[in-house]
């Protein structure tokens, strides 16, 4: 992306905050909170049980990217409004609910079930959650010490009927608090970017978000190397310029504007860099002057495939690749705001009117075409196209 400044004015994102790949923990938190709908989980003896949304695939998820030592695809909650978490469909969403069936298919998963119906304190011959939570702690504390993060199956329930509301998180530190208690920090799902810490309290465990946990287990965890999906912008306040090279992500489906062969797709990767040129006036100058200017609601522009001269046009078949198309596609920036790399834009073809948007086809590669300008019509910049 360009890094000129606009005459008289300074880049407002230079230097923006969080713009930068994070590292460690925070790499593998989702940037999105755990609000998916309730999903209902098999376990291995059979038992059907509904959760509450997708806390284990998010865990899973993240300490895989975790333990591979690369971040989390970023989407940000704004990016699926007036949703919060991506919908079904879309590669990340995908990705969590198959994480999520995994984080349930273990023989430690049955503890949801068999620890919501224990009592808190040893009532003999039953163990109380409390004594089986301390007895699980050293295992813990090994593996954070030695560097290994775990997941955690935290328990509220008291009974099986309410066993969904157990929750998951992944604990990656263990250190003592100015009191000198236990202090485990976690990445919970519910909390995306905070540094979530559970103590030890009299009637179980206390989280510094104010819940209360009965206990937990060291839940079964089986490492799966993550998937390179693409994922938007970390620089959302950064200004789309013309003759900038960017991705475009569909937000609908998480994928990346392609092409295969002549026909215009979008596929989970690699994201494809496209120049964006601005159209004020075919067959003059003005184009190229108008190279580095910012763009914004309204504005109209070409979309060429960086370094093959192929255009984005709109043919018989639906959208293509052709030299020398002269299509004109009209910026629509939610709000009738400055282009960002943040925003949530749509494509409208300038000469019938419809918006480029996505329908459903393969996994690998879905098609695109144009018409009712929906949520299957957001676009959003990329975090970076390949090279």
């Amino acid at each position: 992306m360009s890094g000129s400044a606009e005459p008289g004015n300074a880049e407002p994102d230079s230097a923006e905050p969080g713009s930068a790949e994070p590292e460690g923990p925070a790499a593998a938190a989702f940037a999105f909170a755990n609000g998916f709908v309730n999903v209902v989980a098999t376990l291995p003896t059979g038992a059907r049980i509904a959760t509450a949304g997708r806390c284990g695939g998010m865990s899973y998820a993240s300490l895989d990217h975790l333990r591979a030592g690369v971040p989390v695809p970023h989407w940000p909650a704004r990016l699926f409004a007036p949703g919060r978490v991506p919908p079904d469909g879309h590669l990340v969403a995908d990705l969590l609910q198959r994480r999520q069936l995994d984080s349930f298919r273990s023989w430690s998963a049955l503890r949801f079930l068999t620890w919501s119906v224990l009592p808190d304190e040893d009532r003999p011959p039953l163990t109380g959650v409390r004594s089986l939570t301390w007895a699980e702690v050293p295992s813990v504390l090994r593996s954070l010490h030695a560097g290994r993060p775990v997941v955690l199956g935290l328990v509220v329930a008291r009974g099986v009927l309410r066993s969904g509301d157990n929750h998951q998180v992944v604990a990656h530190r263990a250190d003592r608090d100015a009191s000198g208690r236990l202090r485990l920090h976690v990445l919970d799902p519910n909390h995306p970017g905070e540094d979530v810490t559970l103590v030890p309290a009299p009637d179980g465990w206390v989280g510094s978000d104010g819940r209360r946990w009965r206990g937990f287990f060291r839940h079964a965890y089986a490492s799966r190397r993550p998937p390179e999906l693409p994922g938007a912008s970390r620089r959302p306040s950064a200004a789309v310029r013309a003759g900038d090279a960017l991705g475009l992500l569909h937000v609908w489906s998480g994928r990346a504007l392609a092409a295969h062969g002549t026909a215009a797709v979008v596929a989970p990767g690699p994201v494809t860099a496209w120049t964006v040129a601005a159209a004020d006036d075919p067959g003059t100058r003005r184009d190229e002057e108008a190279a580095g200017r910012r763009l914004g609601d309204g504005d109209r522009v070409r979309l060429t495939r960086t370094g093959t001269g192929q255009r984005l046009t709109l043919a018989p078949s639906g959208p293509a690749l052709a030299p020398d198309a002269e299509d004109v596609w009209r910026v629509d920036v939610e709000g009738g705001e400055p282009w960002r790399a943040g925003s949530r834009v749509r494509l409208v073809h300038a000469g019938t009117g419809r918006a480029l948007r996505v329908e459903r086809g393969r996994p690998d590669r879905l098609p695109v075409g144009t018409g009712e300008a929906d949520d299957r019509a957001w676009w959003t910049v990329a975090e970076r196209p390949s090279p």
